[in-house]
């Protein structure tokens, strides 16, 4: 599994929904998106720092190329690692039983804001993946158009398919099994680490109840976390593993905050 964090001014992952997956069998990849990323440092020592300014819809574009690459090469270098080589740059051994360990037939990729555009354009690029998800992302450029692999969609209560016609482009055009959920109380942080951090850390920033609400929602961080974690899994589960879950057959009184857009 390959994750894809939000974009240059979004500083927190999505640890809590890596380390759900990971706890369930998992082998998730956490990907460092360079020129995005406050800062990317690369083997010999050499740094590249942030350039991208969000708020540009072509260079959101590029960015959506950048890390279809990135994941390529990614995929790449696991590849290699489940023959038995060594990628590592310093050339450090490889732990025991890590060759072999790694079933590269069955790959999803997923990510928050960017990193959800990022990983359609991934699925677009790399047949390798089979199954992705965007959480609160729109789907700039030419990949709202197209989709012919399982992926899920997940939103925040105001990003509906009316606000983004990319979200409506993408679920018409796609011929693949397509999900689109929306998170009631949401916002646009709710699917980031910042959803359960924000509200520990609103008495030291001085965030005021109205900020606090502003970046995270209303809805509670535990449940909102649940949810997340509920429905990603499920997804997973069922176009990776085979696993069908019924929690994507429609609503569930035991999810009410879920809500199922056509």
């Amino acid at each position: 599994m390959l994750y894809s964090p939000g974009g240059s001014s979004d500083a927190a992952l999505g640890t809590g929904l890596v380390e759900d997956l990971v706890s369930h069998g998992y082998i998730v990849v956490a990907v460092d998106e360079t020129n995005e990323s406050p800062e990317v440092e690369f083997p010999g020592g050499r740094l590249v720092v942030g350039t991208f300014v969000a708020g540009d819809d072509a260079q959101a574009v590029q960015e959506e190329q950048i890390r279809a690459a990135d994941a390529e090469f990614v995929l790449n270098e696991l590849t290699l690692l489940e023959h038995g080589g060594d990628p590592d740059a310093e050339h450090a051994a490889l732990p025991a039983g890590l060759a072999g360990a790694l079933d590269l037939s069955r790959v999803g990729m997923f990510g928050w804001s960017n990193g959800g555009a990022a990983s359609a354009r991934a699925m677009r690029d790399d047949p390798r993946i089979k199954a992705g998800a965007d959480l609160d992302g729109t789907l700039w450029g030419p990949i709202a158009q197209q989709g012919d692999r399982p992926f899920l969609l997940m939103t925040n209560g105001t990003h509906t398919e009316q606000d983004d016609p990319t979200l409506a482009s993408f679920l018409a055009a796609g011929t693949g099994p397509k999900v689109l959920l929306s998170l009631a109380a949401s916002q646009h942080s709710t699917f980031s680490d910042l959803e359960e951090l924000v509200p520990q850390l609103a008495p030291a920033l001085g965030l005021t109840p109205y900020q606090v609400e502003g970046l995270v929602g209303t809805l509670e961080p535990k449940t909102a976390v649940t949810d997340e974690r509920a429905y990603l899994r499920a997804f997973f589960d069922t176009y990776l593993r085979g696993h069908i879950s019924h929690l994507l057959d429609g609503p569930s009184p035991r999810i009410p905050d879920i809500t199922f857009e056509p």
